[in-house]
């Protein structure tokens, strides 16, 4: 049976929540991607939260409240400036991957990313992002070797000329050969900033092309295919092809229709969808602060992915 579509009451439930309750950010993304707005609004909201230095923070990851310039943040921001097509040459994208270039750390195993400086344990943050142990984030993170690593060596790949080639050719060299070490399945996230890196056709297919194949095997039996696997956090397929033309949509096609399914019935009360986590008790005074904004920043993310596979009426 077909997936049925979001109603348009539904749709102006969502409306409503974006413009009454929804971060600037979000409010002009809905009106560039559904109200014909020019994207000039939308980097206007961006860069609040970029800072002096060209990196993004500010919470724009609403997991981490530190005002400090992060890698986790400037990915974040990375993801919009994508959703908008910029060219090469926007202001926000060639701050931003300058920023990036000098966050690199290198050591006998190659270069990666560090999600966090270490300012960012001071402030209210998600239990994930503690790093109160000299190490604790990395071991968090395997190293930050896939992520974030390959989801931002994808986009380099997609906005080429913004670091020197032969740093590119390296890290994206590092990016798959770390994926093709094996992800460990729980680890969510890591599969879906593969399947990132495997769906940028920018990317040349002797490193393309293995991830592809690797996900493809590995993906249906990890990720979520029932409605109480979807309402917990976990691998949901539209993490890893969030549109029908994504590469790796045709091997997902049964969790993928179950997942939009669970997505369209979702819909809280209010018009928003909101995060299937929590911060267990830490920082609780900051947690509802948090919660408003992933509620805002997962609300526009719905539509644009209902949009996308056609579920909007």
């Amino acid at each position: 049976m077909p997936t049925p579509d979001l109603t348009p009451e539904a749709f102006a439930q969502a409306r409503a929540f974006l413009e009454e309750q929804g971060r600037p950010l979000d409010r002009a993304r809905f009106r560039h991607a559904f109200g014909g707005a020019q994207p000039t609004e939308v980097l206007a909201a961006l860069r609040a939260y970029q800072n002096q230095d060209g990196g993004f923070g500010q919470a724009l990851e609403p997991d981490c409240r530190a005002p400090h310039s992060s890698v986790l943040a400037t990915m974040m921001a990375l993801r919009v400036l994508h959703e908008l097509e910029v060219p090469t040459d926007e202001p926000l994208l060639t701050e931003a991957m300058e920023w990036l270039h000098t966050q690199l750390h290198t050591d006998l195993d190659g270069s990666v990313w560090p999600f966090l400086p270490p300012q960012a344990e001071a402030f209210p943050h998600a239990p994930w992002w503690n790093q109160s142990e000299p190490g604790e984030l990395a071991r968090t993170f395997a190293g930050f070797r896939v992520n974030p690593r390959a989801e931002l060596v994808a986009r380099l790949w997609a906005w080429p000329g913004l670091l020197p080639e032969g740093l590119r050719a390296q890290l994206t060299l590092e990016a798959r050969d770390a994926v093709l070490a094996g992800l460990e399945k729980g680890d969510v996230n890591s599969h879906a900033a593969a399947a990132v890196f495997a769906g940028t056709l920018e990317i040349p297919d002797d490193h393309r092309l293995p991830v592809l194949e690797y996900l493809a095997d590995v993906l249906p039996d990890r990720v979520q295919t029932s409605p109480e696997e979807f309402a917990q956090y976990g691998l949901n397929p539209l993490m890893v092809a969030p549109t029908p033309d994504h590469p790796l949509a045709h091997g997902l096609e049964e969790p993928i229709s179950a997942a939009l399914l669970h997505l369209i019935t979702a819909l809280a009360g209010d018009g928003s969808w909101g995060p299937d986590w929590s911060w267990f008790g830490q920082f609780p005074d900051a947690w509802p602060t948090a919660e408003s904004e992933w509620r805002s920043a997962l609300t526009m993310d719905a539509l644009l992915t209902l949009k996308a596979w056609g579920r909007l009426k």
